[in-house]
């Protein structure tokens, strides 16, 4: 081993717990996922969606033939594994989580994640792809996105990352409502972007270490003509398309409420 190898090794004997961050996106994630790649500097993963899709579909029936999404987050769920075993101590990104993995990891890795309402989440993403210039694949017209399978993911987006929700022709099932809930419940730490300063405090205390994080992946520049405003009738589709993760969100809420992360002059909600 050379002395780069030796000197990582030595510093990641520092982080006696590592992490695994469910990100869902539009939670308040990346702000997180800056703070935990600060701390665990030397051992850090990052799952990249766009690319590991990429990846799958390369080696399931070639880069340019259609993937079905239960590749695709199998595929994720492999390099999030494939990390654990390596010895990586922080493992993030915008992927499926996986049971089989916390019950193999959970006495090295906590295996956390924040939530958001629903509707806002969904508003914040949309209103993120429009002006940042994401591919959103209905171009400036909101109504036909919202008429799209990519709101439907949207929408039921909880369902997808903890429910083994995968086939997004298929409806989202009262199983996978259920499932995503015992799974969410399961979790060593659960936070909620309006309380996301409270959910800092246990983070840190959780990996023994001091997590302070910022505002990130704030879209300033506007590359579309979507202003981020909605209509009535778009705001009850955009209702409509979030039921899933709101039965998903609001029972998590009331099992695991803010108000169990102790109230101390700094944790404010934000």
């Amino acid at each position: 081993m050379g002395l780069l190898g030796q000197i990582r090794d030595r510093l990641n004997a520092r982080h006696k717990t590592g992490v695994v961050f469910i990100h869902p996106q539009k939670c308040g994630g990346s702000s997180l996922e800056t703070a935990l790649f600060r701390h665990y500097r030397l051992s850090r993963e990052r799952i990249f969606p766009i690319e590991a899709r990429n990846a799958a579909r390369t080696l399931h029936d070639g880069p340019d033939a259609p993937l079905p999404e239960i590749e695709a987050s199998t595929y994720r769920q492999f390099l999030v594994s494939y990390a654990l075993e390596r010895g990586v101590k922080c493992v993030t990104g915008h992927v499926p989580f996986s049971p089989a993995l916390q019950s193999k990891h959970g006495d090295t890795h906590k295996f956390i994640t924040v939530l958001r309402e629903p509707v806002a989440r969904f508003c914040s993403h949309l209103r993120y792809a429009y002006n940042s210039g994401m591919e959103t694949s209905a171009g400036d017209d909101v109504d036909a996105f919202l008429e799209s399978r990519r709101a439907r993911y949207s929408g039921a987006l909880y369902a997808y990352c903890f429910g083994g929700w995968t086939d997004l022709d298929e409806p989202v099932t009262e199983k996978h409502i259920d499932d995503a809930r015992e799974n969410i419940l399961a979790l060593d730490a659960v936070g909620y972007l309006d309380c996301f300063p409270a959910f800092l405090d246990d983070i840190s205390a959780l990996l023994g270490a001091r997590i302070t994080a910022g505002h990130e992946n704030k879209t300033t520049d506007r590359k579309s003509s979507f202003r981020g405003e909605f209509t009535p009738s778009q705001m009850a589709k955009i209702r409509q398309l979030c039921e899933p993760s709101a039965a998903i969100y609001e029972y998590v809420r009331k099992k695991r409420p803010p108000a169990d992360y102790r109230e101390s002059p700094r944790r404010r909600p934000i």
